[in-house]
């Protein structure tokens, strides 16, 4: 729930919050069980399942170390007509050669074989340590536990089955309203570190009970990412296990029609629940406390603007300023220097906020007003926006403070 709860995304008028999560459509069926991968003895394999056929798009990690759950459901999935998922936390099945391709495949073909479901409408998913081979002794009936308990209100148990080092919830449900009647998105994710543009490791499933071609589910699923998951970092490293599901079982009866514009309001439903699951990532950036938003304007052109983008919300200079709240407007101005080495003098503006900290590439004329200054900098929330003067195209990116909990905490990740 609380899909809009941050300042950065707002809820679009046709768009009705529900509680809820992926099994909240009509069609889909949920499990998360512990099956033994996480020392904790948490929740660590989930099953999410529709019966019938569906229509579905997908997209993956473009990582080239791509763990084997990613090329299994990518190269052998039909992934426009998936009914299922089956997710691993615990271990990545990253980096484990043969052996990791022979797990991924048993883990699709035990969930198909107890949901009932034909193999290749079954994707793979997995997040956790790289390097580990998966216990499938564990694995193996871990799933079939979770088909034995596939529900309805299973969505949460789901959505928790998935998580690593997240300390945020990030699943929640919508209604939308279209020309037709109300279709229903259902949606869960986790992500906190090794989070980067071109997606992250995160793992993100979305469901829906309206009538989508697949065709058209993939241009808006990949309009939908394009602002939400690759418009955020953490720390700017990409994951081996990045993927996105979105599953439309059709159950509602309610088309999408382009025709009538319901493809306009649909898409706009779907990246506002993905932007909404993608700020609760940045937000829980492993020991984040800040969440940065930063709107690059007047570049040359769309390729520079998301090159400083990405420059700057990557510096780690700049991510440990915001963590120390010093309005360190330099390091911004440095980064997006380097960005651009070789150009013409940077004449840039910025803004933290409404208070001017730069114009024409030095300090403001004018002094900031230091208490509006403290403020802004202690807010959990902080919009700037740096204007390169270059031209008319801009770009924006979500990114999260460095602290030192995020050190210690990657620091021990395996110990």
């Amino acid at each position: 729930m609380h899909l809009f709860s941050s300042k950065f995304v707002k809820r679009p008028a046709h768009v009705t919050e529900l509680p809820g999560s992926v099994s909240t459509p009509q069609g889909f069926l949920a499990a998360g069980i512990a099956a033994g991968l996480k020392k904790s003895g948490k929740t660590d394999l989930g099953l999410l399942v529709c019966k019938e056929p569906c229509t579905s798009a997908a997209l993956f990690t473009t990582n080239a170390a791509a763990a084997a759950p990613i090329l299994v459901s990518r190269d052998e999935s039909e992934t426009g007509a998936l009914q299922g998922v089956v997710v691993n936390s615990g271990s990545a099945n990253a980096c484990t050669g043969k052996q990791g391709l022979e797990d991924a495949r048993k883990m699709a073909q035990r969930a198909a074989s107890d949901a009932g479901i034909d193999v290749k409408h079954i994707a793979v998913a997995s997040t956790g340590v790289i390097g580990q081979t998966l216990p499938m002794e564990s694995v193996e009936p871990g799933i079939g536990h979770a088909a034995d308990l596939l529900a309805e209100y299973g969505g949460g148990d789901f959505a928790e089955a998935i998580r690593t080092t997240d300390k945020i919830d990030k699943d929640g449900a919508v209604e939308v309203t279209l020309s037709g009647g109300a279709v229903h998105i259902g949606a869960c994710a986790k992500g906190a570190g090794m989070i980067a543009p071109n997606m992250a490791t995160m793992l993100v499933f979305v469901t829906t009970d309206a009538v989508v071609p697949a065709s058209l589910l993939q241009n808006l699923l990949a309009r939908a990412v394009e602002s939400s998951f690759n418009s955020m970092t953490v720390d700017g490293d990409m994951s081996t296990n990045d993927c996105i599901y979105v599953l439309a079982s059709g159950k509602s009866g309610v088309a999408v029609d382009q025709d009538t514009g319901d493809a306009q309001l649909f898409g706009d439903a779907l990246s506002a629940v993905c932007k909404g699951l993608a700020l609760k990532m940045v937000a829980d950036g492993e020991g984040a406390t800040k969440v940065v938003e930063l709107k690059v304007t007047g570049a040359a052109d769309g390729d520079e603007a998301a090159m400083v983008s990405r420059a700057v919300s990557n510096s780690t200079l700049v991510r440990t300023a915001f963590y120390g709240r010093d309005a360190n407007w330099g390091r911004i101005m440095a980064s997006a220097g380097a960005a651009l080495a070789g150009e013409p003098e940077l004449l840039a503006d910025i803004h933290y906020e409404e208070v001017c900290l730069a114009s024409g590439g030095a300090a403001c004329d004018e002094k900031p007003d230091s208490v509006r200054l403290k403020e802004i900098m202690s807010q959990q929330e902080i919009s700037v926006t740096l204007d390169l003067k270059r031209g008319q195209a801009a770009s924006t990116m979500y990114f999260s403070d460095l602290t030192h909990d995020y050190v210690t905490l990657n620091a021990e990740y395996t110990t």
